[in-house]
């Protein structure tokens, strides 16, 4: 009996297996497929307020120099919500998710609560790519509870972009003159920052090595499920 039912389970598991295969030769996971990620990371060059602390790690305060590393992914498919002005893209809450750690300082954000904004400007004045995200969940620093993080690339010449489309593959910082990212904390003033040293994509396996995983878990659950039941 115990050999019948080990039989079962290396089926059910091979069958698990192929399913995955199956799901991702045919796209059948369009959530993780959809979403676009970039990662980021950076160096921490100013500390502003309370959340200052001489020689701090990001945990107890933030001193200069930390490193900075982070991830975000988006919806490409959000609506410009100015789609008569050609020059200005403006796509709130495309952001999905985001984890951003600051030294040993982590923070994340999630929608609902969270609300976030990214902003592609491509005019005459030059080129801005911006993502902002307000509600941020985190332990305090000095008592200040992290709000805000952004991301601005500038580039005055205006040649960084050919339209004011969300981007699917990250702006090339060497196409920007000013690259910088902030996160703030609440009250005024309460701020760490630093720049960019790149901005990246998260590779597509990635993706599809997690939504393997789910998939095998889901199957397997259900695998125990009817065992349990018959």
């Amino acid at each position: 009996m115990n050999m019948g039912m080990k039989g079962i389970g290396v089926r059910r598991l091979a069958l698990a297996l192929s399913g995955i295969c199956v799901f991702i030769a045919i796209g059948a996971v369009p959530v993780y497929a959809a979403n676009i990620s970039f990662t980021f990371s950076g160096t921490v060059s100013d500390v502003h307020g309370g959340v200052f602390t001489f020689g701090g790690t990001g945990t107890n305060g933030f001193g200069s120099a930390l490193p900075l590393s982070g991830a975000f992914s988006f919806n490409p498919a959000t609506s410009d919500v100015l789609p008569g002005d050609p020059t200005w893209g403006l796509y709130p809450n495309a952001i999905q998710n985001m984890t951003v750690q600051v030294g040993n300082y982590t923070a994340t954000f999630a929608p609902p609560p969270g609300s976030s904004v990214m902003q592609v400007v491509n005019n005459g004045l030059g080129n801005t790519f911006k993502v902002t995200l307000n509600g941020l969940t985190g332990n305090p620093v000095n008592g200040l509870s992290p709000a805000i993080f952004e991301i601005e690339l500038i580039n005055p010449s205006g040649s960084a972009f050919a339209n004011d489309h969300l981007p699917t593959t990250p702006p090339s910082l060497s196409s920007f003159s000013s690259n910088q990212w902030r996160l703030v904390f609440s009250g005024v003033g309460n701020r760490v920052q630093g720049a960019l040293t790149s901005l990246v994509p998260l590779p597509a396996a990635v993706w599809l090595f997690g939504a393997g995983l789910i998939a095998l878990i889901g199957l397997g659950s259900r695998g125990l499920v009817t065992r349990k039941e018959s």
